[in-house]
C-alpha cells in the first residue's frame, strides 16, 4: 500500500518533531508570541497523540492557556478555546466559542473543519456530512479526505470510506509520515470496528512500517491479536507501551492479555489501571468518561462505577458507541458480560458475530462482573474501538 521510503524515517521524524519542540520551548524561555505559543502547543499535543503520552496533553493545554492569556477574546484565541474544549469533549462550551470566533472573524473554513469534528463527536452526522464532504471538495488534502473517511466508517459505509482513505494517502504530498500514521491509524480503528480483523492487522502493520514508535497504533494492533488468540504476540507488542507511555488503556489491555492467560497478575494490573483512570477522571471526567467506561465494564469489573461514566457520556455525545456503553441485561447469569469464550479456530480472519468487535450481548463495550477468564481457555473481550 504505502512505499517506506516515500517519508522521512520514522525515528527521525520523531527526533525532529522533539527538536521543534525544544526549540520553541526556548523561544517561550526567552519571551513568547502569541503564534510560537500555538505553535508550541500544537507540535505537544501531536507527539502525546503519537506516542500516548498524556504529559504532553497536559503541557500543550498549559502552553495554549498562556497564548490566549496574550490576547483574551480576539477571533484567533476564542478558536484555541474552542479548540481546546473540543479536545477535552466539552463539547457544548466549544461550539460556542466557534460560534463566537466565526463572530470575531477567524476564518469560516478552519471554523467549519472544527464544526464538522464536533458535529460527528456528538452524533450529528448528517450536518457533519455536508460540512466534510464539501470541505474535501474545496481543499482535497490528507486532512479534509482523511476526515471524510473516518465519518464514512462511523455511519458504516465502509466501502466509501475505504475510497476515501485511499484518496487521502494519495492526496499525502508531505515527507513526514505524521500525518499519514494517523490516518492509518484511524483506518485501522474502523477495520476493527466492523469486526475485519486481517484488514485492521494489514493497516496497522503498514503504519508499524512507517512509524514504529506510534503507540497507540501498537496498543490497538496488540487488541487485535488478542481478539484473535494470538497472546503471544499481543503480549510482545504491549509491554514496550507500559514504560513509555503513561496512558491507562495500555496497562488495561495489559490486563487484559494476563487474564486471557489466566495469570493471576491479571487483578493487580487491573486495580493500576483503575486507580490511573480515577486521577484522569477527577481532572478531565468528559474526556475520559468513554474509556473508562469501557474499562470498567470488563476487566476493571466495577460494574456500577461503568454505569455511571457511561451515563455520564450519553449526556455528552448521542453515537451508536455511546449507546452501546449503556449496559442493558444480557443473559440470565449477569447483566454484564466482559468475556466471551470462543473457540481458538473461529478467531482468526473476521471476528465471530458478538465477539472481539466490542458488539457482544447486541452492543460494543459490554460489561463484566461475574465472567472472569479460566486458565487454558481463550478469551476474547467486549470494549469500545
Amino acid at each position: 500500500m504505502i512505499d517506506p521510503g516515500r517519508y522521512t524515517s520514522g525515528a527521525i521524524a520523531i527526533v525532529n518533531l522533539t527538536a521543534s519542540i525544544d526549540s520553541l520551548e526556548l523561544r517561550r524561555a526567552e519571551g513568547a508570541t502569541f503564534e510560537n505559543l500555538v505553535a508550541l502547543s500544537k507540535l505537544l499535543f501531536v507527539r502525546g497523540d503519537v506516542l500516548g503520552r498524556i504529559s504532553d496533553h497536559d503541557r500543550a493545554e498549559f502552553i495554549a492557556t498562556e497564548a490566549i492569556a496574550f490576547s483574551p477574546g480576539t477571533a484567533p484565541a476564542l478558536y484555541v478555546r474552542a479548540q481546546l474544549a473540543a479536545r477535552f469533549h466539552r463539547f457544548e462550551e466549544a461550539d460556542a466559542l466557534l460560534d463566537q470566533a466565526l463572530a470575531a472573524g477567524h476564518a469560516r473554513h478552519e471554523i467549519d473543519f472544527e464544526r464538522a469534528s464536533l458535529l460527528q463527536a456528538t452524533g450529528r452526522y448528517k450536518d457533519a456530512l455536508v460540512l466534510r464532504e464539501r470541505l474535501a471538495k474545496d481543499d482535497p488534502r490528507i486532512q479534509t479526505l482523511g476526515a471524510l473517511a473516518s465519518l464514512l466508517a462511523e455511519i458504516g459505509e465502509w466501502a466509501a470510506a475505504e475510497n476515501r482513505y485511499a484518496a487521502a494517502l494519495d492526496a499525502d504530498n508531505g515527507i513526514s509520515p505524521l500525518p499519514c500514521s494517523q490516518l492509518l491509524f484511524e483506518w485501522g480503528v474502523s477495520a476493527m470496528r466492523r469486526g475485519d480483523l486481517d484488514r485492521a492487522e494489514t493497516i496497522f502493520g503498514e503504519l508499524d512500517a512507517i512509524l514504529p514508535a506510534h503507540v497507540p497504533g501498537r496498543g490497538h494492533r496488540a487488541e487485535v491479536s488478542l481478539a484473535r488468540g494470538e497472546l503471544d504476540i499481543a503480549m510482545t507488542l504491549i509491554m514496550p507501551l507500559l514504560d513509555t507511555s503513561d496512558d491507562p488503556e495500555y496497562r488495561a489491555t495489559y490486563a487484559e492479555i494476563l487474564a486471557a492467560r489466566g495469570d493471576s497478575k491479571a487483578v493487580s494490573e487491573a486495580e493500576r489501571a483503575a486507580a490511573a483512570y480515577e486521577l484522569l477522571l477527577a481532572r478531565r471526567p468528559e474526556a475520559y468518561a468513554d474509556h473508562a467506561a469501557a474499562f470498567f465494564m470488563g476487566v476493571g469489573n466495577r460494574p456500577q462505577r461503568a454505569i455511571e461514566l457511561a451515563l455520564a457520556n450519553r449526556k455528552l455525545r448521542d453515537t451508536p458507541r455511546s449507546r452501546t456503553l449503556w449496559p442493558r441485561p444480557c443473559g440470565r447469569r449477569s447483566r454484564f458480560h466482559c468475556w466471551k469464550r470462543v473457540p481458538h479456530e473461529r478467531q482468526q480472519g473476521h471476528a465471530p458475530a458478538g465477539v472481539s468487535v466490542r458488539r457482544s450481548c447486541d452492543r460494543r463495550g459490554a460489561g463484566g462482573s461475574g465472567c472472569r477468564p479460566s486458565r487454558g481457555r481463550i478469551w476474547a473481550r467486549a470494549r469500545c474501538w
